[in-house]
């Protein structure tokens, strides 16, 4: 190689240098224009104003706007139902629970009677207790403080003794009061309203029968006994009405 083709490629060589170096510098420039930019407001055209603000920040409402809250609530306003104006119906008292007798009293002769439940015979008759100093409720009636036909049957004599039923008979009238103690140790006061006698086979279905109304039915047999019916021939029946007192 000549000393002129080397001469021509270091001058070549410098100025690719100095293209080189040119665009190097070029790139610096504009890199150090787009951070200034981003971090400053040297080229911001409001650079000399300075922003107020507060914190929090303040926001302010026009008065003469109505809040958007109004609109939403005059809508459902004008489409939800108005509340009824007529009042709930008022429930029911619930019934009590059935509760069977335990004791009856004849309370203006001082005669209490023990009372257990009895159903019915080999005859589909009412049962008694074998005992001339305790009564039996029927189990297949109403208790005394339900609705429908309480009944209880006493003995007139029992065993060669006077029963405490007796005073169906022997004593008692329209007008006299009774009470009956439940299980649950309450007690129910009743008059006495009709009393009335009956053949063994004419007595009458309602003495035995449900009824709409509370009541209280008292039974006993009266007369001598016939050992070929085995039983009375006469029947001795009491009902009595509920009252609100002794």
């Amino acid at each position: 190689m000549s000393e002129m083709e080397k001469a021509e490629r270091r001058r070549r060589n410098r100025l690719f240098n100095t293209v080189l170096y040119c665009i190097s510098a070029c790139l610096v420039l504009f890199g150090i224009f787009i951070i200034l930019r981003e971090k400053t407001d040297i080229f911001s055209k409001n650079s000399a104003v300075t922003p107020q603000a507060t914190f929090p920040p303040e926001v302010s409402i026009p008065t003469n706007t109505p809040a958007a809250t109004a609109h939403v609530t005059e809508d459902i306003a004008s489409v939800a139902p108005l509340p009824s104006q007529t009042p709930p119906p008022t429930p029911e008292p619930t019934a009590p629970p059935p509760s069977p007798p335990v004791s009856v009293a004849f309370i203006d002769y001082d005669i209490a009677v023990k009372v257990e439940p009895v159903g019915v015979n080999d005859k589909g008759e009412m049962d008694t207790i074998p005992r001339y100093d305790i009564a039996g409720w029927y189990m297949y009636g109403a208790c005394p403080n339900q609705v429908g036909n309480c009944i209880i049957a006493g003995h007139n004599r029992y065993g060669g003794q006077k029963g405490l039923f007796a005073i169906l008979h022997n004593g008692m009238k329209e007008g006299d009061r009774v009470s009956v103690t439940m299980e649950n140790g309450e007690t129910i006061f009743y008059r006495v309203v009709s009393l009335n006698r009956y053949r063994y086979d004419s007595v009458p279905a309602e003495v035995m029968a449900p009824s709409p109304d509370q009541r209280l039915t008292l039974i006993t047999c009266l007369g001598d006994y016939d050992w070929d019916l085995h039983m009375s021939k006469t029947r001795v029946v009491a009902v009595c009405e509920p009252v609100d007192e002794q």
